[in-house]
């Protein structure tokens, strides 16, 4: 009996993710931020048409499994390079990525189960220019963006993935065989991407990055998001890693929308939690008369939307509190 599953992951570019000069040609209007992918992945072709993403990694695999045992595996996918929107004036292109060569480990295979690890990825349809000392004094750099996975099959068909390397930037999603959104990038470093993401500093030049990973956010938060960011526009702040987003008995009704990095919540001094990007925090405050009731602290560079609660449905922050208790843990 063969058994084949899958993991995706889609790599896109978030909303105001690019900091400095940088972000000179989306704030022109001549290269474009990628909306949020679904939580449950259905068309990647239709996305990938698009321009809705950067690239996709699929990595499938199969197993033959006979008596309970495992007599043979092997890769059967690997990349979909995306398609890069760039506007000038009245035209629209759709510039192509380039991939580079899949890189597939053999097999980890045990009597049960087997395990599959590929890194996916390429050059975008667009370079950016750096300043040299040398003629012709700004040169083009071809930043690499990739992802590494792992999928692991067992004779009963089971499967998980993970994403165990990636570019620094931009943000990555990992879908497992059914589509389900399943883990995330926590963190887009655009400067150290453009700073270290070529040449040998690549899985192809044997370097991978181990990125930080968050869970991924419910349908409640994707719809308190949506309304979030309708705001116009909502208060972005910037936070260092060991900053404190809100603290515990502070008088305070305003919500926060994670856009980039991972927090801590800490309730007494004890860690009872940890979001990052999607997640809604600070819902708890205006059901509790104003009073914080955790503390945020950011694990690493963060950057939040927030607004204040009474811009957001009321119901929606109530259900979301009862769905976390993480107060009520310790």
């Amino acid at each position: 009996m063969r058994i084949e599953r899958a993991v995706t992951s889609i790599s896109w570019i978030p909303s105001d993710s690019i900091p400095g000069l940088l972000r000179l040609p989306f704030a022109r209007g001549i290269m474009h931020y990628d909306p949020p992918p679904p939580l449950m992945l259905t068309d990647v072709e239709g996305m990938r048409r698009r321009g809705e993403f950067r690239f996709a990694h699929r990595l499938s695999a199969y197993i033959d499994v006979e008596d309970g045992r495992i007599t043979g595996c092997g890769y059967t996918g690997g990349k979909v390079m995306g398609l890069t929107p760039v506007t000038a004036g009245p035209l629209r292109v759709m510039l192509p990525t380039k991939g580079n060569r899949d890189i597939q480990w053999e097999p980890d295979v045990a009597p049960d189960k087997a395990t599959f690890v590929q890194t996916v990825g390429g050059r975008p349809g667009f370079s950016f220019l750096k300043p040299t000392w040398r003629w012709p004094f700004l040169v083009t750099k071809p930043f690499t963006i990739w992802t590494t996975l792992r999928l692991t099959i067992d004779v009963n068909g089971d499967s998980s993935g993970a994403l165990i390397g990636a570019s620094p930037f931009p943000r990555h999603w990992l879908y497992d065989d059914a589509g389900s959104l399943v883990q995330k990038s926590a963190l887009t470093r655009n400067q150290v991407w453009v700073r270290t993401a070529f040449g040998t500093h690549t899985p192809w030049g044997g370097e991978d990055q181990v990125p930080d990973v968050a869970e991924p956010e419910t349908k409640l938060e994707r719809a308190l998001a949506d309304q979030i960011m309708a705001e116009a526009p909502p208060s972005i702040r910037h936070l260092r890693a060991g900053d404190f987003l809100f603290r515990q008995g502070e008088q305070s009704t305003t919500v926060a929308l994670v856009l980039d990095g991972m927090f801590e919540v800490h309730v007494d001094g004890s860690v009872v939690g940890h979001v990052g990007p999607g997640s809604v925090v600070g819902e708890r405050a205006p059901l509790e008369a104003g009073r914080r009731t955790a503390d945020v602290r950011a694990k690493t560079d963060a950057r939040v939307a927030e607004v204040p609660a009474d811009s957001v449905d009321l119901e929606l922050l109530s259900e979301l509190a009862q769905g976390h208790h993480r107060e009520d843990s310790t």
